[in-house]
């Protein structure tokens, strides 16, 4: 099965037109580790290594160029002025709209990959979690949250949203609803699992 894209070329252009060269570096790392986890934990592969590899698409605009893409695919009023929580909505607009992806999976897992959400499908987790885990990072926990999505995704989720949530709690910023949901959501799944044993 190949992605529905209608120029993949065209694409691949517009990544590299629109990364520095870290951002870039970090979109391969995405690529590889999101296929790494999909075949350990049985998404799949070819939807995780697209969606990894063009999940920041937007990342580097600046945010003019960012707010006219948020108005022009109508998206919430609240991403306006926001680059961090509006990269990802514009990213996923973009890939069906300009390039013509409509796997709605893909889709889904670069719209959410910032914020997470509840009823997350596999391919949401393993983008979101990719996404923080991929080889480039140089946090000094890495290697124990790479080690954690390797064996328990949901786990791995988890710690990703519950130190997301208490860092934008001590810096008095607000947390998207998104961002709770999705910690409630896979507190309960991780719950059902665990007494489902």
């Amino acid at each position: 099965m190949s992605i529905n894209c209608t120029n993949r070329d065209a694409l691949e252009d517009f990544l590299r037109a629109n990364l520095k060269e870290s951002r870039y570096r970090h979109s391969m790392g995405v690529e590889e580790m999101a296929v790494r986890l999909a075949r350990l934990h049985g998404a799949d592969e070819e939807k995780a290594a697209f969606a990894g590899r063009y999940h920041d698409i937007a990342k580097n605009f600046d945010t003019e160029t960012m707010d006219s893409y948020v108005r022009k695919y109508g998206l919430p009023e609240k991403l306006i002025g926001n680059n961090a929580l509006a990269h990802s909505k514009v990213g996923a607009e973009i890939l069906e709209h300009e390039f013509g992806v409509a796997d709605k999976e893909i889709l889904d897992s670069v719209r959410y990959h910032t914020t997470a959400r509840m009823d997350m499908t596999l391919l949401d987790e393993v983008i979101f979690v990719a996404d923080v885990v991929e080889d480039n990072r140089t946090y000094s926990d890495l290697d124990y949250y790479q080690d954690l999505a390797y064996r328990d995704l949901d786990q791995a989720c988890l710690e990703i949203l519950e130190y997301t949530i208490g860092s934008l709690t001590s810096k008095g910023m607000e947390i998207d609803k998104d961002t709770l949901e999705a910690r409630d959501w896979v507190v309960n799944k991780i719950k059902e699992t665990e007494n489902g044993k």
